[in-house]
């Protein structure tokens, strides 16, 4: 009995190590952006190049594509290309669409600090121009890249204080417990790093939790994990929805000091040459069935508390429009154009997004790039008026 035991241990063991070796070779797995980095002071972050299609710089780009490139399209995980190949992120599909050579400075959790950063490098190193893909819902929390930035206290951000005054990470409004939080759970660990996990995790667990939900927890009871809504658009996990109206709440004294903070950031990108910074506004998965339903006059059909979270972001949405106005900065958001992406998608019985996942497929990354390229026409106008 005991020899047998051990046989069936040893043969699991060995099953379990091909398995692991064989999905390390021949897919992407494990994957994940929130352990596998290496501390920045200047950015908080990079990526480790072990993750596969990251280059020596620690950025999703192909060998070479950091020499010489036209556009640095920077952002969090929305313009890293979660849930596609690096081929089908919007850096990517922009650079197909108008023929200028487009680095991808996306990672999951950068945010408005590392923004600035980027574009300060970006333009100095050459490039004709940079497209900040701001993310309302959670680019403006002292999270994530924020709190390495805030740590590591380096020459070039204490510097950027005393320059432009900057109160959310180094003034009196410093000091978020988000910072004390942030560090990756055992659970993330073991999932970013095990290739078997992240399997499980990414293409396995989730569609079981899913289906266990249809399955034994049907209808649309205050219990459910689940906001729903008519008209086939998709539901979206409760918690996310309300840590994004939470993180970009303008009531908020903490996302209200980094807002003040976007606005010096933005301030200083208008002194560059005209057409040299624009911004991109990239719309959440509640922020797009938000206006989908608006558009068909069904918002009162959805529950109020994903309203009154959604209408957050909205307000949020409004004050960077209007600070780009005020200042000259091209400004465009892949709101419409992802709201029609969701809707050609119900039509066609097909999905934009994954069930439980606030990153699009293919399509809503498409969405985000044809307005990029929107936005880079306007950037190319203003850089050609005459005595600029």
């Amino acid at each position: 009995m005991l020899k047998n035991m051990m046989l069936l241990l040893i043969s699991l063991t060995v099953a379990l190590g091909a398995g692991e070796a064989m999905l390390r070779m021949f897919t992407p797995f494990p994957i994940g952006t929130r352990t596998h980095k290496s501390i920045d002071e200047k950015y908080g972050y990079r990526l480790d190049p072990a993750l596969g299609d990251v280059d020596k710089a620690g950025f999703r780009d192909p060998p070479g594509a950091g020499h010489d490139f036209q556009v640095a399209a920077i952002g969090d995980s929305m313009t890293y290309g979660n849930n596609v190949d690096s081929a089908h992120s919007w850096p990517a599909a922009f650079e197909a669409m108008t023929g200028q050579r487009t680095y991808n400075f996306g990672v999951g959790s950068y945010g408005i600090y590392t923004y600035h950063a980027i574009v300060h490098d970006a333009l100095a190193a050459g490039a004709k121009g940079s497209i900040v893909a701001v993310f309302p819902a959670n680019d403006f929390a002292v999270v994530f890249s924020a709190c390495d930035i805030k740590d590591a206290r380096s020459n070039f951000w204490l510097s950027e204080q005393r320059r432009l005054h900057l109160q959310a990470l180094f003034g009196d409004a410093g000091g978020y417990w988000q910072c004390a939080e942030q560090s990756a759970s055992l659970k993330t660990k073991l999932v970013e790093n095990v290739a078997i996990l992240s399997v499980y995790h990414h293409e396995i667990g989730e569609r079981l939790k899913t289906l266990y939900a249809r399955l034994f927890k049907p209808g649309d009871d205050e219990t459910s994990e689940y906001y729903t809504f008519p008209d086939g658009c998709p539901s979206v996990l409760k918690r996310y929805v309300d840590d994004h109206g939470r993180m970009a709440d303008l009531a908020s004294p903490e996302t209200a000091a980094m807002f003040s903070d976007f606005q010096r950031f933005a301030a200083d990108w208008a002194q560059q040459r005209p057409g040299r910074v624009g911004i991109l506004l990239i719309p959440s998965k509640e922020r797009v069935i938000f206006e989908c339903l608006r558009r068909h006059d069904r918002l009162a059909l959805a529950a109020p508390e994903f309203v009154l979270s959604v209408e957050r972001q909205v307000a949020l949405e409004d004050k960077i429009r209007e600070t780009a106005k005020e200042l000259g900065l091209p400004y465009r958001s892949a709101l419409a154009a992802t709201a029609d992406a969701l809707q050609d998608a119900i039509v066609a019985g097909q999905r934009l997004y994954p069930e439980r996942d606030g990153h699009p497929f293919e399509a809503g990354y498409s969405a985000f790039a044809r307005t990029a390229s929107l936005l880079w026409d306007e950037m190319t106008a203003r850089a050609a008026q005459p005595g600029d």
